[in-house]
């Protein structure tokens, strides 16, 4: 997780970056959850943190923004927790559902968090629970009543093998999969038929250079075995 933070933090310039603390590193304790995200922050490079619960990780993410870190709280469907959610299904569909979203929002703004992801709730719940935060939310299969909105990059890009399963909300803007074959067929027909390396894609060397060369090649038997 580490390398993959500071390889996006050289990459950008001006943009707010975070990234989840991997499950398994922060449900123990508080502690636990601070140390994890301190090493994110200060080797990851990273703005921010993120972590997947509802109001019972209030604690973790008040001990973690106390430290100044700011922390992103994911709230609706928890991918790390879908187990215990019965799989990937939508969330707060139901009254008491959309009830038990906006206590987990509160709490967990109330205990520190600078921004709320919300996943895979119904759009009228997910706006009524953004209008009721003093803080930013950020949408993924919520609709567009949440302050912001984010896909997974492979999704929205298309680059998945064909027949993988894509949720719902996610809108594929281009084909990059395709593509991507599509070019690496290319590739290997005009090398089966030698169109490719053409001259364009080579080295030259000089006549004078080349005569030389060959006096030398000349002296040398040629290879028995291909």
């Amino acid at each position: 997780m580490l390398m993959h933070c500071q390889s996006v933090a050289r990459a950008v310039k001006s943009a707010f970056t975070f990234a989840d603390i991997p499950m398994g590193y922060y449900e123990i304790s508080p502690a636990q959850a601070l140390q994890s995200a301190v090493r994110i922050v200060k080797e990851g490079h990273m703005k921010a943190v993120k972590l997947e619960g509802d109001k019972n990780m209030a604690p973790t993410i008040k001990k973690i923004s106390e430290a100044g870190i700011p922390v992103v709280a994911h709230i609706g469907l928890t991918p790390q927790r879908s187990n215990s959610l019965g799989g990937f299904k939508v969330q707060a569909k139901s009254a008491a559902g959309a009830v038990k979203l906006l206590q987990d929002a509160l709490a967990v703004q109330e205990a520190g968090a600078s921004m709320i992801l919300i996943e895979a709730v119904p759009t009228e719940v997910a706006a009524m629970v953004t209008e009721r935060l003093a803080v930013p939310t950020i949408g993924i299969g919520s609709g567009s009543g949440c302050s912001g909105q984010v896909l997974v990059q492979p999704d929205m890009t298309g680059n998945n093998p064909p027949g993988t399963f894509m949720p719902k909300f996610v809108k594929t803007y281009a084909d990059v999969w395709g593509e991507a074959f599509r070019g690496i067929e290319a590739y290997k027909n005009e090398v089966k038929s030698r169109a490719f390396p053409s001259p364009e894609y080579t080295y030259p060397i000089s006549k004078e250079a080349l005569e030389e060369f060959q006096s030398v090649v000349d002296g040398v038997p040629l290879g028995q075995e291909k």
